[in-house]
């Protein structure tokens, strides 16, 4: 029966949805051959919450960051923050969340081919948003990460 009720939930007439989610990320400079971290900062409307990237409900879509891959940058593994327990109204479960504001890190590496410039990485943040009574439909938020190699 739990089952059945968040999934009603889940499918419960969609408001529509506004931008919940912002992302901003300030320009990088770094120096050829070495590592640097990208700083994302995610900031949520009021009033919402986002599924982390851990989530226990596999009805539940994850936050997820995609980074299109780009020659002589390798990227490490993405560092998401420590989630927070929050359950929905209706429902017994608790899910792991992100809300407010929080910033994701991503370790980052120029190998020594790299060419003095300015460059930019186009990625992706995936996420499903919700307020204490109805989750939304997934969203991407696409959004470029600019650097300069010097």
């Amino acid at each position: 029966m739990r089952f059945y009720s968040f999934i009603l939930l889940l499918i419960a007439v969609q408001p529509h949805q506004t931008d919940v989610v912002a992302v901003h990320v300030p320009d990088v400079l770094v120096n050829a051959a070495k590592t640097w971290t990208i700083t994302i900062q995610v900031d949520v409307k009021d009033g919402y919450h986002i599924q982390a990237n851990q989530v226990k409900n596999k009805f539940l879509i994850p936050t997820t960051i995609v980074i299109n891959k780009i020659k002589n940058i390798k990227t490490g593994k993405t560092i998401f923050p420590q989630s927070k327990k929050f359950r929905l109204e209706g429902t017994d479960e608790w899910m792991n969340v992100y809300d407010s504001s929080f910033q994701i890190k991503i370790p980052m590496r120029t190998l020594n081919e790299i060419e003095k410039g300015s460059y930019n990485l186009q990625a992706e943040l995936r996420y499903q948003a919700c307020d204490a009574k109805t989750c939304l439909f997934p969203k991407t938020v696409s959004f470029t990460i600019h650097y300069q190699i010097k």
